[in-house]
């Protein structure tokens, strides 16, 4: 199954949590057994909150860890939009910069040559004097990826405010301009490809 995660939402309940999250919906919708003491019933990945789109979620116990071993190895396609204050300064490229969780702020990750290997390509597809509208396709996918990756070019993903951004008034509160658009995989031999359109907010902040 293939839903689009509205921003604002959880993936999965978290030690501090108290609303409906994915996974929630997941286990009342279709009576899922509750078994997971992580509480995370057909989540195989996850988006941040502040972060809508395209998600995976596996209802059938046996293909879980056909999925869960997919995403460990690479082998799903995964790509994104983001706006970003400012834009590279190449057109495209690729971001090959470890990562771990930040000294300062422990709800960050950050570029640290003793972390996890993370790999981000990009490429500019629209720009203003101010921003860019970047795709982005992640090689691996850790927590933040995109996200730390962007602050340490400085260029911040839009209403980010966790790595560096200004509010953005044209940005709803509880999203940053971060959308999982497309998703491709293979199940028993056949390929599957999904993709979305933009939000609304995104076209409006680029006058689109």
């Amino acid at each position: 199954m293939v839903l689009n995660k509205p921003y604002g939402m959880l993936s999965h309940p978290t030690s501090h949590s108290k609303e409906i999250t994915i996974r929630d919906f997941l286990v009342n919708e279709f009576n899922l057994p509750i078994k997971d003491d992580n509480q995370r019933e057909g989540i195989v990945h996850r988006l941040d909150r502040v972060t809508s789109g395209l998600m995976v979620c596996v209802l059938d116990e046996n293909i879980f860890a056909y999925f869960q071993s997919q995403f460990k190895n690479r082998l799903i396609n995964k790509k994104y939009r983001a706006i970003v204050e400012g834009y590279p300064h190449t057109k495209s490229g690729e971001i090959n910069l470890p990562l771990a969780k930040s000294k300062k702020n422990r709800k960050k990750r950050e570029v640290n040559k003793t972390g996890r290997e993370a790999i981000t390509k990009f490429e500019i597809v629209n720009r203003t004097e101010e921003k860019a509208l970047l795709e982005l396709d992640l090689v691996t996918g850790r927590n933040h990826q995109i996200r730390a990756h962007l602050e340490y070019l400085k260029t911040p993903i839009v209403n980010d405010q966790l790595y560096g951004a200004k509010r953005d008034k044209n940005v709803p509160e509880n999203a940053i301009c971060l959308q999982s658009y497309y998703l491709g995989f293979t199940v028993n031999n056949e390929d599957y490809e999904f993709e979305i359109d933009m939000p609304d907010y995104f076209s409006s902040i680029m006058n689109m």
